[in-house]
């Protein structure tokens, strides 16, 4: 069984916690875990993120979103182009070749696999 990953990184690309879904399912499932009991100023996240109710909490909470709009969005919608930082962290975590196939058979040994990678990534 295949997994993904959704993960929220610090200013400088470190990886600060991440949810691990099923392959099959769509990224905004992790929102609520992933953002339980944080304080910050701006989110980066990729136009799988692009939804009104998303940006809407995000206003609410006076956090700043850097949220690239999705090609069927039907008005435009300004964005600062600062999502190469997520893409990085996905690029470091993916040069190990356990944590780019996916293929553990728990989700237990996936995180640790992600955990301890992201721990060599912090080290360098």
């Amino acid at each position: 069984m295949t997994r993904q990953i959704v993960a929220l990184t610090d200013t400088v690309g470190e990886l600060v916690r991440f949810v691990v879904l099923p392959s099959q399912s769509h990224d905004l499932m992790a929102i609520p875990d992933l953002l339980s009991d944080l304080s910050c100023e701006r989110l980066i996240d990729d136009e799988a993120f692009d939804s009104d109710a998303l940006l809407d909490m995000f206003a609410e909470s006076g956090v700043g979103s850097v949220i690239p709009p999705k090609t069927n969005r039907t008005g435009p919608r300004n964005f600062d182009r600062d999502q190469h930082w997520m893409e990085n962290v996905f690029a470091k975590i993916k040069e190990f070749g356990a944590s780019a196939t996916r293929y553990d058979k728990t989700v237990l040994s996936f995180a640790a696999v992600i955990y301890l990678v992201a721990g060599v990534v912090a080290a360098r």
